[in-house]
């Protein structure tokens, strides 16, 4: 079988990274979480670019929300390059999409799928056992896994049972998050960790997937056809009406032909606070010195007479909690706005509300809340100017048909005359200060049959 075929890689980042909450949270997802001066999704482009030899052979899939701050960390990657999901519904639907992607651009590639929130002590370890994957994906046209060498019963870990072999193995079955008890009978067995790492022939799982997961299968066609021709209503609907499924149990614990390539490089999934403390601390395992992480904007904690904590402080919240507990956290569901002045008169809204905290003749002033999945109006202003800052949550901003992400932080003009319309992903809190109220508003096309 011919071997220069293309390796090209797809690097999935769209984990939003609950479990290390506030450190990651919307609008910073754990992919552009910085580990020892370096983001994740850096790292995972570096390793990307030992398989597959150059930009130009590189795609990042994630949320349409992140695409500026994730090309900003990755610059050199071609902005066409990156595909933006408008939801997410896990990671079949992400794999399927990509994978198409890359076959109408290269139908005879090797696709190599990294996550983009995972570390390995030992790069050069993992970069010839993904070498060795890709040789046996060209060879074989099959499908290939690495799996990593256990260091202990993790049991949130999924397990890879393989007939016993000195290079790759044939996978005999896959066990999710085994009691520790059982996990140890695995590992005393060779059964490798999933690093959710896989590389094989672009066509055989493209035609896979059409075999076990048709629905799926046909989603992802769709997706990827409006991708290509940057059809953002089309993409939509594929994402909406398309099932909600892992990558591994819609497609691989389905697959008949499987291989696995053990790996020894120091993997991490960096899955909560304790496994996130566990690479970050280099001194010896009794270490119970407490870990600050502070952001810029953030308030000031001062922590006194406790150890073995976990200080982590953000605009968007804090954590104080020990280790053992740190592995509990998710993030607190917002209710309402973040933030409502004192006396503000609210006007309910089909999307939300207003929350008006001034009146002049000079200004007005108010909070926006848009409710996760609504929007306002497409619409312009005659003589209105705003100007609006986002608070919380994440979405979009469409103005004279660009669509920008923002998320807390962004800052925003909008001069009168401009096509605009305001959509959330994740509830949405945005100050907004304008031109004395106006009843100048024309709307061009509203979702609530408003004129």
């Amino acid at each position: 079988m011919e071997t220069t075929r293309p390796t090209i890689t797809v690097i999935m980042a769209g984990g939003p990274g609950e479990r290390l909450w506030p450190l990651s949270r919307p609008g910073r997802p754990k992919p552009l979480v910085e580990v020892q001066g370096e983001t994740l999704v850096s790292r995972a482009y570096r390793r990307a670019m030992r398989l597959s030899g150059q930009a130009a052979r590189i795609y990042v899939i994630g949320l349409e929300a992140d695409r500026a701050r994730m090309l900003e960390a990755l610059p050199e990657l071609p902005k066409e390059h990156f595909l933006g999901e408008p939801l997410r519904r896990d990671t079949a639907m992400a794999v399927l999409s990509a994978a198409q992607v890359v076959a109408s651009a290269a139908p005879d590639a090797v696709i190599a799928v990294l996550p983009a929130d995972h570390v390995m002590r030992d790069e050069d370890a993992f970069a010839r056992a993904a070498g060795e994957a890709v040789r046996l994906a060209k060879e074989r046209d099959g499908i290939c896994l690495m799996g990593a060498l256990p260091t202990g019963p993790r049991p949130e870990f999924g397990y890879i049972v393989s007939e016993d072999g000195p290079g790759d193995r044939i996978v005999d079955r896959f066990v999710e998050k085994p009691d520790p008890a059982h996990a140890t009978r695995l590992i005393s067995e060779g059964a490798l960790w999933n690093m959710g790492v896989f590389i094989g022939d672009v066509r055989s799982l493209l035609g896979t997937a059409e075999i076990v997961a048709p629905e799926l299968s046909k989603s992802s066609r769709a997706a990827a056809q409006a991708l290509l021709l940057g059809n953002r209503t089309a993409l939509s609907q594929a994402y909406e009406t398309s099932p909600k499924q892992p990558f591994d149990r819609a497609v691989l614990e389905r697959s008949t032909d499987l291989r696995v390539v053990p790996c020894d490089a120091g993997w991490s999934d960096l899955g909560n606070w304790p496994e996130f403390v566990r690479f970050h601390r280099e001194g010896p395992d009794g270490d119970k010195t407490p870990l600050e992480w502070r952001e810029p904007g953030s308030p000031p904690v001062q922590v006194l007479g406790a150890d073995d904590l976990i200080v982590c402080s953000t605009p968007a919240g804090t954590l104080v909690a020990s280790l053992e507990a740190s592995a509990k956290v998710r993030p607190p569901q917002p209710e309402g706005p973040s933030f409502v002045p004192e006396g503000a008169r609210v006007v309910e809204k089909p999307w939300g509300a207003e929350y008006i905290w001034a009146e002049t003749e000079r200004y007005a002033g108010k909070l926006l809340f848009v409710k996760a999945g609504h929007s306002l109006s497409l619409q312009y202003h005659e003589k209105k100017m705003e100007s609006m800052w986002v608070l919380q949550g994440t979405g979009i901003l469409e103005i004279d048909g660009a669509p920008r992400a923002i998320s807390p932080g962004s800052t925003i003009t909008i001069l009168p005359g401009t096509m605009h319309r305001l959509e959330a992903h994740i509830d949405l809190s945005v100050l907004e200060v304008s031109t004395p109220e106006l009843d100048d508003v024309v709307r061009v096309k509203d979702l609530y049959g408003r004129s």
